[in-house]
């Protein structure tokens, strides 16, 4: 099933250009909207409109290249593409509120797993995604190295 409304964060990793091109195979091609997101998490000890100028900077540059991408090099080229900077304490709760903002029908993203105490977890992020999103969710677990 093609789908119209397609939300995709992004990091400023390799990793982007892969999950860009999912959304594109995901697409309906003729009338899909894809929002690429970039969360730049506020540390709880900063205001939540704290000044970040680096961190919203390579956010900038991270949607610039991920933009160019999705319209000019990935197969297929999506047409309808938007980006949002965000600045929130949560990169999780700031995906699922950008889901039910934009009325989303897909969340696709990345995810790389990694060992803490002792067990393989995927971090926060993607978890919280899952639980709470109000549509569908694709997450690429993307291997290590």
């Amino acid at each position: 099933m093609p789908y119209r409304r397609i939300l995709v964060p992004i990091n400023g990793s390799p990793d982007d250009l892969r999950i860009i091109q999912l959304a594109g195979l995901l697409a309906d091609r003729k009338n899909a909207d894809v929002t690429l997101v970039f969360v730049v998490e506020v540390k709880q000890a900063l205001p939540i409109d704290a000044a970040m100028p680096q961190a919203v900077a390579q956010g900038e540059d991270a949607l610039r290249r991920a933009e160019h991408f999705a319209r000019h090099k990935s197969d297929p080229k999506l047409q309808r593409v938007t980006t949002e900077l965000l600045q929130a304490r949560s990169v999780g709760a700031a995906i699922v509120d950008e889901a039910i903002a934009r009325e989303s029908d897909l969340i696709v993203m990345a995810s790389r797993t990694r060992v803490e105490f002792g067990k393989v977890t995927f971090g926060e992020t993607a978890p919280y995604v899952i639980r709470n999103a109000p549509c569908e969710v694709i997450v690429e677990r993307v291997a290590p190295g």
